[in-house]
């Protein structure tokens, strides 16, 4: 798809997250102006209540929202190029499985969530994440080889395991404040938001496509097939390692931060080349894009279906995913 057009779809994509942060910066616990929104950022008094809550608690939980969107919209994009499957997303390849394991073993092996200074959820999320993923592609690859069919497999089994592993972890768990935590970072959501966690998932995210703006070309010979990659050039177990990295890296902060939040990595890469084509110049930052904006939209829904606290937000999510995938199981032809 030419350019021009896929600007207009990355300008009108970033519109609409742009009216969803203003949305949603009206819905909360009460209702706010869009005059008050315009007056707090140009007067802001943080001794007046209504200005706090909207700077300090609802601003930063719809950036997390924006920032969580984007990355697992990158990161599902990033596996389905991997291993050439529209249907892999970080939790059938077991990537979002093993960052769970990850964060659930923080929260009930360390209460106190800090090892010599360092905040461990995000470290212990990233490292199930890329665990999982490793291993993943390791069961479901023959001679170097990514097989679709066992990959996917594979990925069902360690999440599985990964699953039951947490479950374990979570029955077991000694004190009620660490049992209270696992199960309220479970629902998934964003009330750990804070501006004090803003800057990790952000610093990942843009780092993530500054590394894939160089390798746009990269990525779409790796959609012609491993053979046929490494056959023009391509070093191919090199890059595939640096996707599992980033894919693992993205999904990490995000599952650790927002708790499971499923299907955004599946829909909205398809909707993405749907607009901006398979092999766009423009597909991770559009990817990036409309995550955001789908996540910021289901977040909103969240709050408009049970005021003033929300659904958690993988609910909501699973409401467009589960028929979406669905489809997908259904549809004879892929995109690819």
């Amino acid at each position: 798809m030419k350019s021009p057009r896929s600007l207009l779809w990355l300008a009108a994509g970033l519109l609409l997250t742009l009216a969803l942060l203003v949305l949603g910066l009206r819905v909360g616990s009460y209702s706010t102006s869009y005059g008050f929104i315009l007056y707090t950022f140009r007067h802001y008094n943080p001794a007046d209540p209504a200005q706090l809550a909207l700077v300090e608690l609802r601003l930063p939980r719809l950036l997390l929202a924006l920032l969580a969107g984007a990355s697992l919209a990158v990161s599902g994009s990033l596996l389905q190029t991997l291993v050439s499957n529209p249907l892999a997303d970080p939790y059938l390849l077991g990537t979002a499985s093993g960052a769970s394991l990850g964060a659930i073993a923080s929260y009930v092996l360390v209460p106190s969530l800090t090892l010599a200074g360092v905040y461990l959820p995000p470290v212990a999320a990233l490292a199930g994440a890329f665990g999982a993923t490793v291993l993943v592609v390791a069961l479901g690859s023959q001679r170097g080889k990514i097989l679709p069919a066992p990959l996917l497999l594979a990925g069902v089994a360690v999440g599985a395991l990964a699953a039951a592993v947490g479950s374990l972890l979570t029955f077991l768990a000694a004190g009620e404040g660490s049992l209270r935590s696992v199960v309220f970072w479970a629902f998934g959501s964003f009330e750990r938001a804070g501006w004090s966690v803003l800057p990790w998932p952000a610093a990942v995210l843009g780092s993530s496509l500054v590394v894939l703006a160089f390798l746009q070309k990269d990525l779409n010979l790796l959609l012609l097939g491993e053979e046929r990659a490494a056959a023009l050039g391509l070093p191919v177990a090199a890059r595939r390692w640096l996707l599992v990295g980033l894919a693992a890296a993205l999904t990490g902060g995000v599952v650790a931060l927002c708790g499971p939040v499923g299907f955004v990595g599946l829909l909205v890469p398809h909707l993405t080349r749907g607009l901006l084509g398979t092999t766009g110049r423009y597909n991770m930052l559009g990817c990036a894009v409309l995550g955001g904006a789908f996540l910021l939209a289901c977040d909103l829904l969240a709050r408009l279906l049970y005021p003033p606290a929300g659904l958690p937000v993988g609910l909501v999510t699973a409401l467009f995913g589960v028929p979406f995938f669905v489809y997908l199981l259904r549809k004879k032809q892929s995109s690819y």
